[in-house]
């Protein structure tokens, strides 16, 4: 399995990979740093987008993509679902 890493401070996703990362997450919601929520819960779906795209730290971190599931954050949740996908 190739693992690549993307510091996204350095290499910010752009809005065509937000939007993407979004789809395959459940909505662009859920790319939102735990933190960031109260302050850019009132924004709309594409004001949203262009935010993460220019605002890096404002992006859920880490994302993790095991080939088949795209995983967001740390949490209990994604710990069983990587315990399922990896050797």
């Amino acid at each position: 399995m190739e693992t690549e890493v993307r510091e996204l401070v350095k290499k910010p996703l752009s809005e065509a990979e937000v939007r993407a990362l979004a789809g395959r997450l459940g909505g662009v919601r859920e790319l939102i740093a735990p933190k960031r929520k109260g302050e850019l819960g009132g924004m709309g779906e594409e004001e949203l987008v262009r935010h993460l795209a220019a605002n890096p730290n404002h992006v859920r971190r880490p994302l993790l993509d095991t080939g088949t599931q795209l995983l967001a954050g740390f949490t209990a949740d994604v710990r069983a679902a990587l315990n399922k996908e990896l050797p």
